[in-house]
């Protein structure tokens, strides 16, 4: 018997689900980072080559039988790095289709069902991504941590400590956050916080989870936790205003569907982009989690074989996501 997998690689974790021709999920597994540009491509290659052998086992299919990889990927948008992650799938040695979309793509399509609307994205770092009714794709945020990633757990982690240490040393507002945080990371002293926040393996998700003591503290009423809870939310509003803006002037009920821990388990963010957004969106809940969005286009593109009739014959093949509108000219 013939299948797929479909997988949602993203900055702090990878899920692979496998699925027959007919899309029904036979069997799930999560692994490590699957971004590339921080897990590095040995990384990225382990991760991979890890699903595709747990899949195979926990399901009892031959990885013989596999015939297509689609793969939903942070950090896959530019076609240098489609190239640099093909390169790192063939090495692998699979006798199958690989098809690479970016993260939002397949998100998009596991949330409304198919490939028109607007996803935003929220969890260790952020992105608008919309395709409008003419199939024109547009995108805001999404540039990493150190110029974008607006609203994003990591947004929300370095600000909490920044203005924590600003009220440490009386800059701004009183808040808690500071010593909550020291008490997440196991950190005793402010030696230990120098060299935390200095140390090279300080990772973007580290920081990230630090976005759980903001919630925390403004479920207690820290003022300055508030702010920043609400400073998040009005950052990712702006991501989709701006993807309305230049992707769907002209579309009526355009609908939104919202992935990411930041944006669907804090509920102060999710409720003020509800009143940010309430009246030019219609938000609606995630219908299935993104690798099943890569599992769905890995059957449309097995579909679209099948009507051309040009059988999966052949050598190991990759095909591209649309990539989309970057603003003042920029591609």
């Amino acid at each position: 018997m013939g299948w797929l997998i479909g997988i949602d690689g993203g900055g702090t974790k990878t899920v692979g689900c496998a699925a027959d021709f007919s899309g029904r999920i036979l069997g799930r597994v999560e692994q490590g980072p699957g971004n590339y540009h921080t897990a590095g491509i040995d990384g990225f290659k382990q991760v991979i080559a890890g699903i595709i052998q747990e899949l195979a086992g926990i399901c009892a299919l031959p990885v013989a039988d596999l015939k297509v990889v689609s793969l939903g990927l942070a950090g896959a948008d530019r076609p240098r790095d489609k190239e640099i992650i093909l390169a790192a799938l063939v090495d692998l040695g699979y006798n199958c289709h690989y098809l690479i979309h970016s993260d939002a793509e397949a998100a998009l399509v596991a949330g409304l069902g198919k490939k028109q609307g607007i996803v935003l994205i929220a969890g260790t770092g952020s992105v608008a991504y919309g395709i409008n009714s003419r199939g024109e794709v547009s995108r805001a945020g999404g540039w990493g941590h150190l110029a974008s990633d607006e609203g994003s757990g990591y947004f929300l982690g370095r600000q909490a400590l920044m203005r924590g240490i600003r009220a440490a040393e009386e800059r701004d507002k009183a808040t808690g956050l500071l010593p909550m945080i020291m008490d997440h990371f196991g950190l005793t002293g402010w030696d230990e916080l120098i060299c935390f926040i200095n140390s090279k393996n300080l990772s973007k998700a580290t920081v990230a989870s630090a976005a759980t003591v903001v919630a925390t503290a403004a479920g207690q009423g820290d003022r300055v936790a508030i702010e920043l809870l609400e400073q998040a939310a009005d950052e990712l509003a702006g991501l989709v205003k701006s993807v309305l803006a230049r992707g769907f002037a002209t579309e009526a009920d355009v609908a939104v569907c919202t992935y990411g821990s930041v944006v669907n388990h804090i509920p102060l963010i999710s409720r003020r982009l509800n009143t940010v957004l309430g009246e030019m969106v219609r938000i609606v809940p995630a219908g299935k989690e993104p690798a099943e969005g890569a599992v769905q286009m890995g059957i449309e593109w097995l579909q679209e074989k099948s009507v051309r009739s040009d059988g999966l014959g052949g050598k190991t093949g990759a095909f591209a996501d649309r990539g989309g509108k970057f603003p003042h000219g920029w591609h």
